[in-house]
């Protein structure tokens, strides 16, 4: 078709074409919305009560209806930003009933409402009307445009100011990792839910994403993606690609062995629970794509399968996310409500604690080990740079930063190095007891200690922050830095699979490695004093 031709394509035509790309589908899978009584259900996804809404005429109920389960099958909007504007709407017709939409009665029904609130009504009647379904007149559309509120960009809770909602401290986290362990090993929390806790806790994933694995995730043989050994593979739920159910790239990271062990011991629970419920010994690769999590209790099992009876394919019975625990079931086990209470070292309070906490918590901590943004935005799954800002943009790690470039030149006044420089052993105190001695690999002596009394520090690295350690002029301590960032370089390589249940925080040596440098050009220094004599 020439460029004059197109020009001339007539208005109906171009109208719908207009139409049918307003229409158009985003993903090929969609969801299924069901009615049942008072109930809307998502299948797979949520579940809520619309009480409210169908109070309203016949007609805009019917229409109402009809534009979901239209979204729902094409996929126009997700099941999370259906599932939200229609809670707003349940929510103002409860205020402020009406029969149907007018631009008197949405003026009334978003008056006095937040703007998110208000925004999110607006723009599902935006989507109605643009499907030409009943119930939506243009009169309204332009009312919504004139009444539409300005579009604030949500604060995350887990923000570096707030110390109730904002990163977990290193001895928070530390203590919420044993805290899971420890309630797993005494029953106090069930298996899968200690799972979804030390998974999160380990990886960071939102809970969309823990929701949709299956147990064909875990792998340990071969590799993934250049990945080896034993792995998870995540669903990604937010990449341009991906659409309401595993249809995206995945996320592989590798797994720890007591990670691994409590993630296979979860497998068989689930494969159990299916194989006794179904009264039959699955398949393979059936068993690959049951849930990783999943509600095992028989009545919740017999409510899934009528569903999935209904609407799962028979080929893919079991690849439905009918049969998958839903991402808000996810979301509450990870505030660990039954768990044993975990309280904060920096207020006193109880920990607040919920699944993206712990994600900017993971995000941050990396960041703090030097993690470039590339890497980093890899591993957090984001396909924009942009999308990492929130996660890396931490005051405190700027301002830690650059406190390591001058560390060198404030050392001595922050006491990283709080002992005495001594020029041989002999002008030590207890220089003539040989037990003093402190020694690297029991040959070479690198100091001497002042403390007469029993000293559990794995010598000689925490000596060098000991105010009654006495470091010789001459000790070899170029050797303990060298070892020192040896070391510290191969805690921060994040492509290690984790090897204890400490899961995340890296052990941390820039302490005792700036004291070891203070102890240097000390001792520089006072070389060059006695060559002087």
């Amino acid at each position: 078709m020439s460029a004059r031709e197109k020009l001339e394509v007539p208005t109906q035509i171009l109208a719908t074409l207009e139409k049918f790309d307003k229409s158009s589908v985003k993903n090929k899978r969609g969801y299924i919305a069901e009615f049942n009584g008072d109930h809307l259900n998502l299948v797979g996804h949520y579940g809520m009560k619309i009480t409210s809404i169908l109070t309203m005429d016949e007609k805009t109920v019917e229409g109402f209806k009809s534009m979901v389960i239209t979204v729902g099958r094409t996929g126009k909007l997700s099941a999370s930003t259906m599932r939200n504007e229609i809670r707003c709407l349940v929510k103002v017709l409860r205020i402020n009933p009406t029969s149907t939409f007018t631009p008197e009665s949405y003026s009334k029904l978003i008056d006095g409402e937040n703007d998110k609130t208000a925004n999110e009504i607006g723009n599902m009647l935006i989507t109605w009307h643009s499907l030409g379904i009943p119930g939506v007149s243009d009169e309204v559309i332009d009312t919504v445009h004139r009444l539409q509120r300005p579009y604030h960009k949500p604060n995350s809770r887990a923000i570096a100011g707030n110390i109730d909602t904002g990163w977990y401290s290193e001895q928070e986290y530390d203590d919420l990792v044993s805290t899971m362990w420890h309630d797993y090993g005494t029953g106090r929390i069930s298996l899968q839910n200690s799972v979804a806790t030390l998974l999160n806790a380990q990886y960071g994933r939102r809970p969309k994403q823990l929701s949709y694995l299956k147990n064909m995730d875990f792998e340990s043989e071969g590799s993934t993606f250049g990945v080896s050994g034993k792995r998870v593979s995540f669903p990604s739920v937010k990449d341009e690609h991906s659409g309401e159910f595993r249809d995206g790239k995945s996320e592989v990271h590798p797994m720890g062995d007591d990670l691994w062990s409590i993630c296979q011991l979860q497998i068989k629970n689930s494969i159990e629970a299916f194989e006794n419920f179904f009264g039959k010994t699955l398949s393979e690769i059936e068993r690959g794509q049951l849930p990783f999590f999943l509600t095992i209790d028989k009545p919740a099992l017999r409510k899934r399968k009528k569903l999935a009876d209904k609407y799962a394919a028979g080929d893919e019975y079991y690849y439905s996310l009918i049969w998958h625990k839903s991402a808000s079931s996810i979301s509450q086990i990870l505030q660990r409500k039954d768990g044993s209470p975990v309280f904060s070292e920096r207020t006193g309070e109880l920990l607040h604690e919920f699944g993206y906490r712990m994600r900017h918590t993971r995000a941050r901590q990396l960041a703090r080990l030097g993690v470039p943004r590339k890497v980093l935005q890899y591993w957090l799954g984001h396909e924009s740079p942009i999308s990492l800002d929130s996660y890396y943009d931490d005051p405190a790690e700027r301002a830690r930063t650059l406190n390591n470039d001058v560390g060198t030149l404030l050392a001595p006044l922050a006491q990283a190095f709080s002992g005495v420089i001594r020029d041989e052993e002999s002008h030590a105190i207890r220089g003539d007891d040989p037990t003093s001695r402190i020694e690297l690999d029991g040959r070479k002596g690198v100091g001497t200690c002042g403390e007469s009394g029993f000293c559990s520090a794995s010598v000689p690295i925490p000596c060098y922050r000991c105010n009654k350690f006495q470091p010789w002029v001459y000790g070899p301590h170029e050797e303990v830095l060298i070892r020192l960032i040896d070391r510290q370089e191969e805690e921060n390589n994040i492509h290690l699979p984790s090897k204890s249940r400490r899961m995340l925080a890296p052990l941390q040596l820039d302490k005792d490695i700036r004291a070891v440098k203070t102890v240097i050009a000390l001792c520089e220094k006072r070389k060059a004093e006695l060559e002087e004599k």
